[in-house]
């Protein structure tokens, strides 16, 4: 009886073997996605080829019935999704935003919520799908400056590292910091070398989150290590965290004023710094000017919003009256350019969506911005193997939630660090491994022993 079950099993266990030998189409449209960002169509506004190959595959997969969001977190963001388009449609409408502005407007978020729910259907829980993303994207990236760069990829050799290399190189090195064969003290190392290239190339931004990302690491490898009974870091662990990530960035911060100052990091770096510094409250608000223009835009309208793409010249001069203020150099001149387009500053996820949809638009990066947080305080077990390449994309949303322009580019990563970060949130907490593997060896022992 034996030998004729273990006849019939061989059969099945080979078909298996062969199935999982196949290789994985999917895994190969995945790979391709990103591969087309270079492929642009300008109609009202830009399409990527990456986005039409999005929109395809949703219609396929809406019409198969195979668009399947299971977890609520994935639901949730559908839903503050489409109240942010509909606020968005709203204000347009109140607003009579131009037909270009909102064609713009709608379709950057629409494009958002498809491309997270093909995402999210072809790559959710299959670590092997979300690092043949992570290669498309590198190689997407490059072959976007070769092909059809931005106009701030045009710039000098700065320009070209930050806007293009930058983003390609170091999420290189995180999808291999996050193979199975970069184990013990190699992510963290790894992270640390990608960082301070980024900030001796000038991608402060960047760097600052490498660094920031290796003593996350260190942080979660000793929780681990002393086998804590937690499934979360606790409240003290969180605290030290934050504290030690402010003062990392404060020092990394003076690092490169220091070293820009002193011309190591070139003339037009130093030139760079010397204006961003000059004011009261130095690079902290000289970096970031746009904030001076975001805060009266929300002011006066925080609910509503402006519309998209919205434009108020007023707005701007603002901005220059407070930066001269404050003391910084260059603040009295304005680009005539920039008055004529008219194009309030907000460079940020979350301000540019309140300042153009509303309340409900910052509703949904708030969410977002919680999500992430939460994401990054609890303890993976070692089983996570992505850990290295989430925690990087995490801290990099983060960051680019408050201080960076919501774009192109940028509703083809965002769905993809959401992934990444909802299966890693998906992996079993530490706790309930040892809880299960404990009820496994319980139960084992209390069998009855079959008598041959």
């Amino acid at each position: 009886m034996n030998s004729v079950s273990t006849q019939a099993k061989r059969p099945n266990s080979t078909l298996v073997k062969r199935r999982s030998s196949m290789p994985d189409r999917v895994g190969v449209l995945v790979f391709l996605i990103p591969c087309v960002q270079f492929v642009k169509i300008v109609l009202v506004g830009s399409l990527t080829g990456s986005d039409l190959l999005l929109l395809g595959l949703f219609v396929y997969l809406a019409f198969r019935k195979e668009i399947k969001i299971k977890t609520p977190a994935g639901k949730w963001f559908v839903i503050l999704g489409l109240l942010w388009l509909a606020s968005q449609c709203v204000t347009d409408i109140v607003r009579h935003s131009a037909f270009a502005d909102y064609a713009r407007g709608w379709s950057n978020i629409g494009i958002t919520l498809i491309g997270f729910a093909v995402l999210y259907t072809l790559m959710y829980q299959q670590p092997r799908r979300l690092l043949l993303f992570g290669w498309g994207l590198v190689v997407g990236n490059v072959l976007l400056f070769f092909i059809n760069p931005t106009p701030a990829m045009l710039g000098d050799e700065s320009n070209a590292w930050k806007f293009a290399f930058a983003g390609s190189a170091t999420l290189g090195v995180f999808l291999i910091a996050s193979s199975k064969r970069c184990r013990g003290p190699w992510p963290v190392i790894l992270s640390v070398i990608i960082g301070m290239i980024n900030m001796v190339e000038g991608a402060r931004s960047v760097g600052g989150v490498c660094l920031a990302v290796a003593l996350y690491l260190v942080i979660t490898r000793l929780s681990r290590a002393k086998g804590e009974e937690v499934s979360r870091f606790k409240t003290k662990t969180i605290v030290v965290l934050a504290a030690s990530i402010l003062i990392g960035v404060s020092a990394v911060l003076w690092s490169y004023g220091y070293a820009a100052d002193a011309g190591v990091l070139g003339e037009e770096a130093r030139h760079k710094y010397e204006e961003q510094s000059s004011g009261k409250y130095g690079v902290i608000l000289g970096g970031r000017p746009e904030l001076f223009a975001t805060g009266p835009a929300i002011y006066d309208s925080p609910i509503l919003g402006h519309g998209s793409w919205a434009r108020e010249p007023l707005y701007i001069i603002e901005e220059h009256e407070a930066l001269d203020l404050l003391g910084y150099e260059g603040s009295r001149f304005i680009d005539p350019e920039q008055i004529k387009e008219g194009l309030i500053p907000t460079h940020s996820y979350l301000f540019g969506a309140w300042v153009d949809s509303g309340i409900l638009g910052a509703v949904f990066w708030g969410w977002v911005f919680v999500l992430t947080a939460r994401g990054l305080m609890r303890v993976y077990p070692a089983t996570a193997v992505l850990l290295p390449l989430m925690s990087y994309t995490a801290f990099s949303l983060l960051w680019e939630i408050l201080f960076s322009p919501y774009g192109t580019q940028e509703r083809l990563t965002f769905p993809y660090t959401l992934v990444i970060m909802m299966t890693c949130m998906g992996v079993m907490p530490a706790k309930a491994v040892r809880a299960v593997a404990t009820s496994a060896r319980r139960i084992s022992r209390s069998r009855p022993k079959r008598i041959a």
